[in-house]
């Protein structure tokens, strides 16, 4: 998590750095240390990502809008039932309310790089007959600030190397992906790469929100063999799904949060040979997704990151 200082592991299983040991390091059990000056953030939640409380539009648009302008700002709008086609370099998206629809910076499978996205927020659909199994937000050069993507059965998609897009940031960030009905063959995530550039996630949540008997694949999927390059994490909180955090490319990763036991087949599944800094700790956490207390510490001991 930025800010934050590498852990280091204590007798009985408990750790020193962004988090306080607990009676004296002599249990498996630690406590988040509180944030103090240019401590660790919070994780971001529904309620401090998207666009601000109170928030109102200045324009309503129901169908696809289309940015051609190069440089051009999109700025408090609300879209309902349509997507916002980005085919122009360097938009800025900002205060955006998206109700049934996604963000695209390739409609013509051409990449408009330096797409920012800011304070906007991805919904689900006032007719619940037109939910969406597509990206909330594809395909690559873009960097999204304090987006919330909520309900909706997929979150961000990391690709289209192949057609020159660029590297991609994600940085306090809410995704919440959830089962869709009906579930057909959903494999839903929270950050999916396929063609991938380089990614970095800063400070982000990602909850995979499954109901039974319509499972996705993983909040966080970066894997190998698909066309993925590299990922940097520092700080993201993943919850639910098969296994949690995904990874296969080479890769940095610090502040990782599993919560626990919220996996069906295991916390992790990455390729750890590839993985350069290794910082991960499975934790209990609240309904705000704040991290309550550190079970263990999860060492990379897989190999697959398929």
């Amino acid at each position: 998590m930025p800010g934050s200082s590498p852990i280091s592991q204590k007798a009985g299983g408990c750790f020193t750095g962004r988090w306080i040991v607990a009676l004296a390091g002599l249990c498996a059990v630690c406590a988040p240390a509180q944030a103090q000056g240019n401590g660790p953030k919070p994780f971001p939640n529904a309620a401090t990502a998207g666009v601000p409380p109170g928030w109102q539009p200045r324009d309503i648009r129901e169908g696809d809008v289309v940015v051609s302008q190069p440089g051009a700002v999109v700025e408090d709008l609300r879209i309902v039932d349509g997507n916002l086609l980005v085919d122009a370099e360097n938009v800025t998206v900002r205060r955006v309310e998206l109700l049934g629809g996604r963000i695209v910076n390739d409609p013509a499978s051409a990449c408009r790089n330096g797409l920012t996205i800011e304070d906007t927020s991805i919904l689900p659909s006032p007719d619940k007959g037109k939910a969406s199994e597509y990206p909330a937000i594809t395909t690559g050069g873009y960097t999204s600030r304090r987006v919330r993507i909520d309900g909706v059965a997929e979150g961000f998609r990391v690709g289209g190397v192949s057609h020159g897009c660029g590297p991609v940031t994600i940085e306090d960030s809410f995704v919440r992906v959830v089962s869709p009905e009906p579930c057909g063959d959903w494999h839903g995530d929270g950050i999916q790469g396929y063609d991938g550039p380089p990614l970095t996630v800063r400070n982000v949540t990602l909850h995979l929100d499954e109901r039974p008997g319509c499972g996705g694949t993983a909040p966080f999927f970066y894997p190998d063999k698909q066309g993925n390059t590299s990922a940097r994490i520092d700080g993201l909180l993943v919850q639910g799904g098969g296994y949690l955090f995904r990874l296969g490319v080479p890769a940095s990763v610090r502040g990782l949060s599993i919560v626990a036991q919220s996996w069906g087949y295991g916390p992790i599944d990455v390729k750890c040979s590839a993985v350069g800094t290794w910082e991960a700790e499975i934790v209990t956490a609240d309904a705000d997704y704040q991290p309550k207390a550190i079970l263990r510490w999860q060492r990379c001991d897989t190999e697959a990151g398929n």
